[in-house]
C-alpha cells in the first residue's frame, strides 16, 4: 500500500512538473485588425533582412549595389543608404545579414566577409562607425542570429536542427539544443523545422510545420514553456508542398513580448492570410492581430508602439502598423 501511495505521489509530481512546462493554446483575450499605413519610398532595393538599431529601421538588400538602407523611426523618413557591394576592406562581399539584439546602440552585420560579424555604431546622420569585428567558425550554418550582451551569439542550423550558443570573444560553443530529425535527409521537410528569436533572457523557437512554440532560458538553455494545440503531428511528406500546412513563418523577440507571424493553412488557401500572435515570456497569449496587408519582414518598436515592415507586393512603400499600446 505504501508503495502504491508513493507511486501515486511521484506520478502527481511528474505530471505537475510537466504541466509547468506545457501550455495549451487558448483564446487570445484581445484581437485587433491592423490597417497598414503605406509610406512612399523612392529607393530601389530587394529586402532580405530587416532590423532596428537606435532610431532607425534598417533594411538589407540582396540585389542592389548599395545594400543597407536606413529609415528614421517612427516616421520612416529615409535617412541614408550605405554598405557598397564590392571586394574592398569595408565593402559588402556577401548579402548582409543582421544579428538581432536589444542593445539599440549597435548594429551587428554579417556580410563584410563570409565568416565575420561587424559591430557598428550609428551617428545622428546614420553614418557607419566600425567598432569591432568577430570571427565565426567556418563551415557552420548561421541563420536567425541573435547577439546577447555584446558577447554571446545564438544562431540556428536548419540542416542540423540545432540551436547554438557561442561565445564570440573566447570562440567556444557554450551550449546547444538539438531537435529530433526525421529519418530522411531532406532538411526542408524536417517536421521540427522552425525559426528562432532571442532577447537577453529568453529564446523562442516557433515551428514551421507545427502549431507549436517553445520558450527556453538563455542562461541554461532549458525549456521553460511549450505552447501548442496538443494535436499529433502528421509526417511531412517530401516534395508534397501542396498538402503542407504551414504554421509559423516569422518571430520577433521584444523586451516584454514576442511576436509570431502565423499562417495555419496550405499554400493554395489564401496564403497571404496571416495573423500576428503576441505572447509574454510566460507563454500567456496577449493579443492576436490580423492585417489588411500582411507584413513579410518586420520589426517591432515597443517604445513607440509600431510594427515596421516590407511586402514585396508593395515595393514602392514601407508599411507601418499602429499596435495597441495599453498592453504593448
Amino acid at each position: 500500500m505504501k508503495n502504491w501511495l508513493a507511486y501515486i505521489i511521484l506520478s502527481i509530481g511528474i505530471l505537475g512538473a510537466c504541466s509547468d512546462v506545457r501550455v495549451n493554446m487558448k483564446d487570445f483575450p484581445k484581437s485587433k485588425r491592423l490597417v497598414a499605413e503605406k509610406i512612399p519610398i523612392n529607393e530601389i532595393f530587394s529586402p532580405v533582412f530587416v532590423t532596428k538599431c537606435g532610431n532607425y529601421f534598417v533594411i538589407s538588400s540582396s540585389l542592389s549595389d548599395t545594400t543597407l538602407f536606413f529609415y528614421e523611426i517612427p516616421s520612416l523618413t529615409f535617412r541614408k543608404a550605405a554598405g557598397v557591394r564590392g571586394n574592398g576592406v569595408d565593402e559588402i562581399k556577401t548579402f548582409p545579414m543582421f544579428c538581432h539584439t536589444l542593445d539599440d546602440a549597435y548594429l551587428y552585420v554579417k556580410g563584410f566577409s563570409p565568416f565575420t560579424v561587424r559591430k557598428i555604431s550609428l551617428d545622428d546622420n546614420a553614418s557607419l562607425n566600425f567598432i569591432d569585428e568577430y570571427k565565426l567558425e567556418k563551415g557552420n550554418e548561421y541563420n536567425f542570429m541573435n547577439i546577447i550582451n555584446d558577447s554571446l551569439l545564438i544562431y540556428y542550423s536548419s540542416n542540423q536542427l540545432a540551436i547554438t550558443k557561442y561565445d564570440l570573444k573566447n570562440k567556444i560553443v557554450l551550449d546547444e539544443i538539438k531537435l529530433k530529425k526525421d529519418e530522411h535527409h531532406e532538411s526542408y521537410y524536417y517536421s521540427n523545422r522552425g525559426i528562432i528569436a532571442a532577447n537577453d533572457s529568453f529564446l523562442v523557437y516557433s515551428y514551421l510545420y507545427q502549431n507549436k512554440i517553445d520558450i527556453y532560458d538563455v542562461d541554461d538553455f532549458k525549456l521553460v514553456k511549450s505552447i501548442s494545440d496538443g494535436k499529433h503531428l502528421s509526417q511531412v511528406s517530401i516534395g508534397d508542398k501542396a498538402d503542407i500546412i504551414y504554421h509559423y513563418f516569422n518571430v520577433y523577440a521584444g523586451e516584454k513580448y514576442f511576436y509570431a507571424l502565423y499562417v495555419g493553412h496550405r499554400e493554395n488557401e489564401n496564403f497571404l492570410d496571416r495573423t500576428l500572435e503576441v505572447y509574454d515570456y510566460s507563454g500567456n497569449p496577449v493579443i492576436r492581430y490580423s492585417f489588411d496587408i500582411v507584413p513579410f519582414y518586420f520589426v517591432i518598436d515597443e517604445l513607440n508602439g509600431y510594427m515596421y515592415a516590407t511586402n514585396s507586393n508593395y515595393e514602392d512603400y514601407l508599411l507601418r502598423y499602429k499596435l495597441l499600446t495599453d498592453k504593448i
